[in-house]
């Protein structure tokens, strides 16, 4: 453990959970049309007529017992405690180079909201004009430029995301929100601060606090200056700006904190130098680890392993899935971070999940709880639903799938389309429609050994007629199960009838 680790450890102090006043970006279209100006509303998902307490501010260094704050910079002096027991404002960046965020900046979401419910303002920030220059750590080559209308409509699609989540969490996960206001979470666009500078002007004053030396020394930069690639200066100067962002936070917002993954280390020590050649308070940023597969691998868009939080891009199911697949070396870490799930609470579940590990339990929790953070109460029932119809056969959920839930449920599947003639039987379906067995005996020996399921029943008669509600639901839809692991989801359509006097077939006048 490092030093400042060490000292993080020491300050450790309790802190209670409480409710919300929600701020966010008030109209896109009008953001567009005048970006000098930011338009803020106030939102709050409780309506109770009777007074309420504000949530009195807690020291939110006890979160690094849960593992969501690996270091901190500076090193924390003995003043922290005391200085965490004044609400404080924190603040993270996001920059809107996709149309979603994913899982691997959760983690950093998940802080912001631990520190709303110690009592302390949060703010996220946008990177709208930032993303234009290109954040250059952990990256081996340039980013890719976007233009402005796709920055923009990455932009207002992060923050509708960034707004479900924190509504999310004060309806659904935040249990005192009858007896206790939260404090504010803003969410704000960089680039409507920056419209106000002067190239000229900007780099005459901000730019002469910054010496290049420095700026070389850090260790991304090297590598990246040392590489093939090479460094374009828009990325070499990415740290001017995220360090001004944190500037024009603290002159207008009184913000001290800023919350970033350990490969943001360096744009963190950019910012808090530049802040302390004019103020002399505390000012500290607090290391998040980051969050990779059990290989190491960094979540992220260009690991090729995405879990976005938007529902239009992973769907709830997925969602759901990709948690309750995780493996038991790290389902106790993830109840960790991405719940808010007391830490003796975990310990108890482990315990139960060691003594029966087949059930899942520890997943099933951390899948349920997650998924309610992201995508409500709504995305998790649908979530479940979808599980129960694909891994317990439940026929009544069948039913009830809608068609995006079908398409997401049978992801990498076929879905079938097929004519459902009078005397189509269970051999026609699962031979010739689906062709998930050989033709022939061989298939239909299949089908007499149990091999087949229709909607979760085994079918052992080969010449059956498809029943309508027992071989076709009420949705039109019948689930094949061939073996234990191939799914196949057929889409019935009646065949069209032709009768005598259809207007084709009627004689010319």
């Amino acid at each position: 453990m490092s030093n400042s680790a060490c000292r993080l450890h020491s300050c450790l102090r309790p802190f209670c959970v409480k409710s919300m006043v929600y701020h966010c970006c008030h109209s896109w279209l009008h953001l567009l049309r005048n970006t000098s100006q930011v338009a803020v509303r106030h939102l709050s998902t409780n309506n109770s007529t009777f007074s309420k307490e504000n949530v009195l501010p807690k020291n939110i260094l006890h979160l690094h017992e849960r593992g969501m704050f690996q270091d901190i910079y500076p090193p924390a002096s003995v003043n922290l405690p005391n200085l965490l027991k004044k609400k404080q404002c924190f603040y993270c960046g996001f920059d809107p180079t996709a149309s979603s965020l994913h899982v691997g900046n959760l983690l950093s979401l998940m802080a912001l909201l631990q520190c709303q419910r110690a009592g302390h303002n949060v703010i996220a920030v946008i990177g709208t004009a930032t993303a234009r220059a290109g954040d250059p750590s952990a990256h081996t080559k340039d980013r890719s430029i976007l233009s402005k209308k796709d920055l923009f409509a990455n932009a207002y699609s992060i923050s509708e995301s960034l707004e479900r989540i924190v509504k999310n969490h004060e309806k659904h996960l935040y249990d005192n929100r009858l007896k206790k206001i939260l404090p504010g979470f803003k969410i704000l666009f960089n680039h409507t601060w920056y419209e106000k500078e002067n190239v000229i002007d900007f780099m005459g004053t901000v730019g002469r606090d910054f010496r290049i030396g420095p700026m070389l020394e850090k260790r991304y930069i090297k590598d990246r200056i040392n590489s093939l690639e090479g460094l374009v200066l828009a990325e070499f100067v990415y740290q001017i700006f995220q360090a001004y962002d944190w500037k024009y936070l603290r002159e207008n917002y009184n913000c001290c904190f800023q919350i970033g993954g350990s490969d943001q280390l360096g744009n963190i020590n950019a910012g808090y130098e530049l802040i302390k050649k004019r103020y002399k308070e505390e000012l500290y940023g607090l290391l998040t680890p980051l969050v990779t597969t059990l290989r190491g691998e960094k979540l992220g868009k260009s690991a090729g392993n995405t879990v976005w939080l938007n529902p239009d891009k992973t769907s709830p199911f997925e969602f759901y899935q990709y948690f309750y697949r995780q493996p038991d070396k790290v389902v106790e870490q993830f109840l960790k971070y991405f719940t808010f799930i007391d830490l003796n609470q975990i310990e108890d579940i482990i315990e139960e999940h060691k003594k029966k590990p087949q059930l899942r339990k520890a997943q099933r929790i951390l899948a349920r709880n997650v998924c309610k953070i992201v995508h409500g109460e709504i995305g998790l029932i649908s979530a479940e639903r979808c599980s129960r119809v694909l891994y317990e056969g439940r026929i009544d959920d069948l039913e009830q799938l809608s068609d995006d839930e079908i398409a997401a449920t049978f992801l990498g599947m076929n879905i079938i389309h097929g004519v459902l003639e009078p005397d189509t039987t269970v051999y026609d379906l699962v031979a010739n429609i689906v062709e998930a067995i050989p033709q022939g005996t061989k298939g239909e020996n299949i089908i007499l050994g149990g091999g087949v399921r229709i909607n979760g029943r085994i079918v052992d008669f080969p010449h059956q007629i498809l029943l309508s509600d027992i071989h076709v639901l009420k949705n039109d839809l019948t689930l094949v199960t061939v073996g234990k692991v191939h799914h196949y989801v057929v889409r019935w359509k009646l065949p069209r009838i032709e009768h005598d006097e259809d207007d084709d077939k009627l004689p010319s006048v």
